[in-house]
């Protein structure tokens, strides 16, 4: 075959995504013509094409080797260690390249690509930006420098990012999709539900849009819609196992047995330990607790802990640590500014996960003055470098924190006198938070660790932030840590935090919703006591339950998985936890 004969063949084969025959083709390519640097450079992307990288970076350099100016080559090379998280070296080939060709635009967006990989998001925004002025119509450059925005915790910056990239291409699913979950997350439930629809319209193969609009719609409360999307995820990928665990979560009885075979096939597919496992693992509990087959239920919800445990391993040193430091930065009674900024008051309600802190911020959300605003990252980003790198909150840094948090907070009604943040972990940044927010009020949901735990034990959290949640030594650590530093707030904050008893909350919500209104400063309205009256969406576990009318059913349970929970419960410290005495 000719020269240009190997070469167009090669390349058909690579433009079809047929990577497979694109390599035998350049290999036999390389062959023919020994001295020229296309087919290398065909064999590297076809081989990373097939998701072997550290393959390809051998051909890649061979065709440079060739041609030492074969800056196309040099991308392809650059790209491929990104996928290989080796940033530096990236780095150092892309500024070859555009020290000869300044404006390139692919290679500035894989040198903001190698920022990030360098974890360093804002040099990445910082040439972003600047290729992005010298042309704007760039959906790319602008979704990549909203994940930028991301890592700084920017939700305004990063769904400004994917809407520009939205102007420029309104059928951008990847955009549509991201967009969607920032709106979620700043409380514009309609706009978010609209985007991922939107996103499943203009690519229904689209298997993450999917994902999004259903969990929007479990948000939302309409779990039937939801599930029709799972079901259709399943269709597309019967192997995705995410899926598997959420359709199971939001299924009824009937609906779960006729899933049970699936989930059992799914099991046996699954490797040992995998994030694969734990998912199937987690749907088959649900099935068995459905069904009522307790030792069923056990063992798949010990196995899928297990298996995210192997996934996320539970630091007891760093844990440790960090709540010294917490302490230690706030050894005496707390000073709050002297001035509250303007604006809407803080209510933080924190406690453990599942101890009732969405039930409460529903209750107080219903008041008619009172934005409730779900879990916020926000302040846990900003107060980071303070409580993980022990720098000082002095009295300017508060002032910079608040002018912050308050830029990020969402668009509220006007009129709004407070909103709540229901951010459980937000318990280890109260000292900050009441030294930046003198006005603010701090509710403490305090319910038995017993069926905290337990709830959290059958629950499913996605991400790593909640590593102690899959193992049950690591959360009896975890609660008396908490326990520990809740004394200490209550000693150097006296009589700024409302401790709130679950079990008194569930029991009598209509006198317990006066007390808790009183405390915030609002004055009672009759909705409080009726949180099944709410209509907005819910991005928590609870969002199935909150809907509900408060019941009492979920006190005590944990006495039926006493045996399950143990390893838990030796590990409470009696002194901390005087309720387990007995």
């Amino acid at each position: 075959m000719t020269l240009q004969n190997d070469l167009q063949s090669a390349l058909g084969f690579l433009n079809q995504g047929k990577f497979k025959q694109a390599l035998k083709q350049s290999k036999g390519g390389m062959k023919r013509h020994k001295s020229h640097p296309d087919f290398p450079n065909i064999a590297g992307i076809s081989l990373s094409g097939l998701g072997k990288h550290r393959d390809a970076v051998p051909y890649f350099k061979k065709a440079l080797a060739l041609a030492p100016g074969f800056h196309d080559a040099r991308k392809n090379l650059a790209q491929t260690l990104l996928f290989l998280q080796q940033g530096e070296q990236a780095m150092k080939l892309l500024e070859r390249v555009l020290k000869d060709q300044p404006g390139d635009q692919a290679a500035l967006y894989l040198q903001a690509q190698a920022h990030l990989v360098m974890n360093a998001p804002e040099a990445a925004i910082e040439t972003a930006t600047a290729a992005l002025a010298r042309d704007p119509r760039q959906p790319r450059m602008l979704r990549l420098r909203a994940t930028a925005w991301n890592t700084l915790g920017d939700e305004k910056a990063t769904l400004a990012d994917y809407q520009a990239a939205l102007k420029v291409n309104p059928n951008d699913a990847d955009a549509l999709q991201s967009a969607s979950l920032l709106l979620a997350r700043l409380m514009r439930q309609d706009e978010a539900t609209e985007a991922a629809q939107k996103a499943v319209a203009v690519a229904p193969q689209n298997i993450e849009a999917r994902r999004r609009l259903a969990s929007q719609l479990i948000s939302n409360g309409d779990a039937a819609a939801a599930r029709g999307h799972c079901l259709a995820i399943l269709e597309l990928d019967p192997k995705d196992t995410q899926v598997l665990e959420m359709l199971a979560r939001i299924s009824s009885r009937e609906q779960n047995a006729e899933l049970l075979p699936v989930a059992q096939k799914a099991l046996k597919a699954a490797a040992p330990r995998s994030l694969d496992r734990a998912n199937v693992s987690f749907a088959l509990a649900r099935i068995a607790d459905q069904a009522g087959d307790k030792d069923a239920f056990a063992a798949h919800n010990d196995e899928a802990n297990a298996c995210m445990a192997a996934q996320n391993p539970y630091d007891y040193e760093e844990s440790e640590r960090q709540f010294s430091r917490i302490m230690a930065a706030f050894p005496a009674e707390i000073t709050p500014a002297d001035t509250a900024p303007e604006g809407p008051r803080p209510i933080y309600v924190v406690g453990m996960p599942r101890s009732g802190t969405t039930l409460t911020e529903t209750v107080i959300g219903l008041h008619p003055d009172v934005f409730p605003l779900g879990e916020r990252g926000v302040p846990a980003f900003l107060l980071h470098p303070f409580i993980d790198k022990n720098q000082d909150f002095t009295p300017e840094a508060a002032r910079n924190f608040v002018t912050e948090d308050i830029s990020r907070l969402p668009e509220m009604p006007e009129g709004t006198a407070a909103y709540v943040d229901k951010m459980p972990d937000n318990y280890r940044l109260l000292g900050h938070l009441l030294t930046a927010y003198p006005d603010a009020r701090f509710v403490h949901l305090c319910r038995d660790p017993r069926d905290v735990a337990l709830s959290i034990w059958r629950g499913y959290f996605s991400g790593s932030s909640l590593t102690y949640a899959y193992d049950l030594k690591a959360m009896a650590h975890r609660f008396n840590l908490y326990g520990r530093l809740m004394q200490h707030w209550r000693q150097v904050m006296p009589g700024r935090i409302y401790d709130l008893r679950y079990e008194s909350f569930v029991t009598d919500i209509e006198g317990e919703s006066r007390k808790l209104a009183d405390f915030c400063g609002l004055e009672w309205v009759e909705d409080m006591a009726h949180p099944e009256r709410h209509e907005g969406q819910v991005l928590t576990l609870s969002n199935t339950q909150v809907r509900q009318t408060a019941h009492t059913r979920s006190i005590g349970k944990w006495e039926k998985y006493a045996n399950v929970l143990a390893p838990f419960i030796d590990g409470l410290d009696p002194e901390i936890w005087p309720e387990i005495k007995g």
